[in-house]
């Protein structure tokens, strides 16, 4: 049985030395992106996505390289398949990064309210939230 050795010293290599060469080595890790055809197959096929997979997507429809039909078909078989925790937040940041972010200054921190919509039509909350909000002090925005 041969022994392992570290390339170009002749000595066994350190426990936990993944720099040789070979299968014995880790994987690559920054891998070439997969494209959209396969990212769909995968998730189709129920198979998880990884960050950079995820990015990928959200990059491809922000960029407006992901053709119409291919976004479909990825938010199809998402909706179908489904999504565990990790690859709904991974999704959840890289829309949010995806998008024009504002940044407020450094005075208004501590008094700035943002209130975001419920999502129905007719919402009467912001009407009286508003300026409630003005009587306590914040700035709604």
């Amino acid at each position: 049985m041969a022994a392992l050795m570290t390339p170009g010293t002749g000595a066994p290599p350190a426990p936990g030395d993944f720099s040789g060469e070979g299968s014995q080595g880790l994987p690559d890790p920054s891998p070439e992106p997969k494209q959209l055809p396969e990212l769909i197959r995968m998730k189709r096929d129920g198979g998880r996505l990884s960050e950079a997979d995820i990015r990928g997507f959200v990059a491809a429809v922000v960029n407006g390289s992901a053709q119409g039909a291919q976004i479909g078909a990825m938010l199809m078989a998402i909706r179908l398949r489904g999504m565990d925790l990790e690859e709904t937040s991974v999704l959840t940041q890289a829309l949010a990064q995806s998008g024009q972010q504002l940044e407020w200054p450094e005075a208004w921190r501590q008094q700035l309210v943002d209130k975001h919509s419920t999502g129905g039509v007719g919402d009467k909350v912001s009407l009286v939230l508003a300026p409630a909000l003005a009587a306590c002090g914040t700035r709604c925005q």
